[in-house]
């Protein structure tokens, strides 16, 4: 923890206390000094500033799960034969519009 006071004194990182946690970022300033200090090249930069590009591999038959052009179904269908479903209920019943009790 004195480590962290020693830098933030230097204004090298910045704390953030938010639900009980404290939270340190590196300033550009604090990765130089650390850079310098354990003598790193400049190729060498934290993951969080490096940035990637995520291809996500297609996996087999994945197109040809939701239909062939690779979107989410539309349940238009099954939404339809469910109102027709749900209107027989009702009508069985004597619920819904213009049945009573």
């Amino acid at each position: 923890m004195n480590i962290v006071k020693s830098l933030a004194s230097r204004e090298y990182i910045r704390t953030t206390f938010s639900w009980q946690h404290t939270y340190c970022y590196l300033t550009e300033e604090g990765i130089a000094y650390l850079r310098s200090y354990l003598a790193l090249p400049e190729s060498v930069v934290p993951a969080t500033h490096k940035k990637t590009v995520m291809a996500r591999p297609e996996r087999e038959g994945e197109g040809e799960k939701y239909g062939g052009d690779g979107r989410a179904p539309s349940f238009r269908g099954d939404r339809d034969r469910g109102d027709r479903e749900r209107g027989e209920y009702r009508r069985a019943e004597g619920l819904g519009r213009g049945g009573g009790v």
